[in-house]
């Protein structure tokens, strides 16, 4: 037996063994990828149907986005402008292809075979290690990354181009000054696939800059040449941010960033110090944690294996002891710019997936040192060192994968908006179905079970969809006759509203439609007007105008005011000095707000930031003393964000009381009024 073990080892060590592991390698990576891609993750939702919906638009439109730009910078998402790369890569299976999750996760999964190419050949090429397939494995068995790398989000795109633009610099560096060109070219395509990687590229660029200072001096031509190419590719971006300058600061206004609230700049600095510190935290990677969102996580899976933290942390303390070594300079550099992104708003791994790249390359660095020490003190052989620790990774990515499959479904039970948003392939499909074997009825399409419902009704079904998307809702605050031709596809959470309301009659249960752990999602129902629902509507819109009363303090002084029903944020939102916080109607429009205020007050102004619909907007101004109140009114057409209404007296006015009405114009009631801010001044 032990001759056969001999001549194995013998027959492995001939064959360039070190070769046909990193082969292989490879081909798991790529096999714990692609094997049942559309099953695993159990959702598709907007952040993914988005990219194939913008580059079939972009194909329809003869290559200009919807500002009529030829090939666009960047695509909007949602209410801002951040996709790009990862829509041009759609193009082609656009034009090739029947619209399908495989092939829309599948092109941006095959992308990420780039960062197992990059971390491979960092340890095989620029360390001369032996063992420089676990970088593959390593990276393939990270839980965050297997996840992200089976969709279709730009994060894991964005990764990859950083990961080879990393193993370029280093190729730079360490090998050949022509493959700068090649870093500067994935560098930009990093940047340009993904917000956060815009910050990350800026400090990376600027941190290597100054650790190989002396080494890009001795290459300045090279360097000149670089810069260049670089200005030549930043040309694109400077188009967007003339044809739309305030995009960057709307982005994080959107976000609720911290650098667009009133802070001082030390409590900025101080915020962005405490994300960035979190981004580093240990515990945040190799502990499982209930931050992220569910659709985001492993089930109970920590984002990168448990087992990989003693190599990582070898891994860091070896570069750091030979941190005069360019290779580990630049791997530092990764890992320290690489939070930064995420810092601008808040941690989240998504924001954060680039920082698996340097982790990677530090557990693989620990492990070649693990290996290199049993081979030293043990005199254990490197083939049978190098098939055993191939064979132990191989086996973690097969189970990861079959967990996944078999188990990853009821990892968590919350299918619903705030949780897996679990349904799309399921319910799309069901509803052409039935509306093709029923098609003298309309069907109706909840949206509230999914982010971004058009965008995915628009990758399933087209723009000529035999289905509307619509809520129960507005079936139940106003008589359409409709109703009775009509078969409603609702959520749980909806069906109940229909049932508990008293206004409807005869439900149907057409088809159910259910969750993965065997509870219902959708429901096809049929329903009828109840003989009572004209009376139960008269009593519900007189409760409508009835106003709620709640005394707070505004600037420091006491303050009653009187409101209508609210269904989002509380009355105190629209004065708490704060132009983030928002509240919302329930069903009234207009929105009025009587504020009286304990004594009077002194004012020359007052400030209304409401939202980006077309608005009509009304003060009404009692003096001390007055009985009329001064009526101010301007009537605002729509934009694309909010914005503050500034209202000037004339002179300084003894404000005795105040009325604020917003009416959302076209929008018929009930309807939903939002406002950020009411102030004076």
């Amino acid at each position: 037996m032990r001759g056969w073990v001999l001549r194995l080892f013998g027959w492995a060590h001939s064959v360039r063994w070190p070769a046909w592991l990193f082969a292989a390698a490879l081909i798991i990576y790529l096999i714990t990828r692609l094997v049942s891609l559309a099953d695993f993750p159990i959702y598709f939702f907007t952040d993914e149907a988005v990219q194939a919906v913008r580059a079939a638009d972009l194909v329809r439109d003869q290559f200009r986005g919807y500002s009529k730009e030829f090939l666009p910078t960047f695509f909007p998402n949602g209410n801002q402008y951040n996709l790009s790369i990862s829509v041009y890569l759609q193009v082609l299976p656009v034009l090739l292809f029947e619209r399908s999750v495989w092939v829309t996760r599948g092109v941006a999964t095959l992308m990420t075979l780039l960062a197992a190419f990059a971390v491979g050949h960092i340890l095989r090429d620029i360390y001369a290690s032996p063992y420089a397939w676990a970088a593959i494995l390593l990276l393939g068995t990270s839980p965050a990354w297997f996840l992200h790398s089976r969709t279709a989000f730009e994060t894991a795109l964005a990764a990859s181009f950083y990961a080879g633009f990393l193993w370029f610099y280093l190729r730079y560096r360490c090998q050949s000054p022509r493959y700068l060109y090649g870093a500067v070219a994935l560098g930009a395509l990093a940047f340009y696939t993904y917000s956060p990687m815009q910050l990350i590229m800026a400090v990376t660029a600027l941190l290597l800059l100054i650790s190989d200072a002396r080494y890009h001096w001795q290459q300045r031509k090279t360097i000149l040449r670089g810069f260049g190419l670089a200005l030549l590719l930043a040309l694109p971006y400077a188009r967007f941010l003339i044809n739309h300058p305030a995009e960057n600061s709307r982005h994080l206004e959107i976000l609720s960033s911290y650098w667009v609230q009133d802070l001082t700049l030390g409590q900025k600095l101080a915020r962005f110090g405490a994300e960035y510190l979190k981004g580093l935290n240990p515990l945040y990677w190799f502990a499982a944690n209930d931050h992220d969102f569910t659709r985001h996580r492993m089930g109970t899976f920590a984002h990168m294996l448990r087992l990989t933290l003693p190599l990582a942390v070898t891994g860091l303390i070896l570069a750091l002891l030979k941190i005069r070594a360019p290779q580990n300079r630049a791997v530092l550099a990764a890992l320290f710019a690489a939070p930064t992104g995420a810092a601008l708003v808040g941690v989240g791994i998504t924001r954060l997936l680039v920082m698996i790249i340097p982790l990677t390359l530090l557990a693989a660095l620990g492990l070649d040192a693990l290996l290199g020490w049993l081979e030293k003190h043990f005199r254990l052989p490197r083939p049978a060192l190098g098939l055993v620790t191939f064979g132990l990774l191989a086996v973690i990515s097969f189970y990861q994968l079959n967990d996944a499959l078999v188990n990853g479904p009821t990892w968590f039970r919350d299918y619903g908006l705030g949780g897996m948003q679990y349904g799309a392939r399921q319910v799309f499909a069901a509803v052409e179905q039935e509306s093709a074997a029923h098609p003298e009825r309309t069907y109706l399409l909840s949206p509230s079970w999914t982010n971004g419902t058009e965008e995915v009704a628009r990758f399933f079904a087209g723009d000529d969809r035999p289905f509307r998307l619509g809520s129960i809702s507005g079936y139940l605050q106003e008589f359409r006759p409709e109703l009775e031709s009509t078969t409603f596809v609702m959520i749980p959470e909806e069906l109940a509203q229909a049932a508990q309301s008293g206004k409807v009659a005869d439900v149907t249960l057409e088809r159910v439609l259910f969750f993965p752990d065997g509870t219902p999602g959708f429901y096809f129902v049929r329903l009828r007007y109840a003989d009572t629902f004209a009376a139960r509507l008269e009593s519900e819109v007189q409760n409508r105008r009835v106003l709620r009363e709640d005394t707070l303090a505004w600037d420091g002084a006491e303050t009653q005011v009187r409101y209508p029903t609210l269904d989002m944020g509380q009355i105190a939102d629209a004065f708490d000095g704060d132009q983030q916080t928002i509240l919302r109607t329930l069903e009234a429009n207009p929105l009025r707000l009587d504020i009286r205020p304990a004594a009077p007050r002194a004012v020359r102004q007052a400030q209304v930031r409401v939202g980006g619909n077309p608005t009509q907007l009304t003060l009404r101004v009692w003096p001390r003393g007055a009985d009329h109140p001064r009526v101010y009114s301007q009537e605002l057409s729509e934009t694309t964000q909010p914005r503050v209404v500034t209202f000037q007296f004339g002179q300084e006015v003894s404000l005795e009381r105040l009325e604020v009405e917003v009416y959302s114009i076209g929008a018929e009631e009930p309807a939903h009024v939002h406002l950020w801010e009411v102030s004076v001044k």
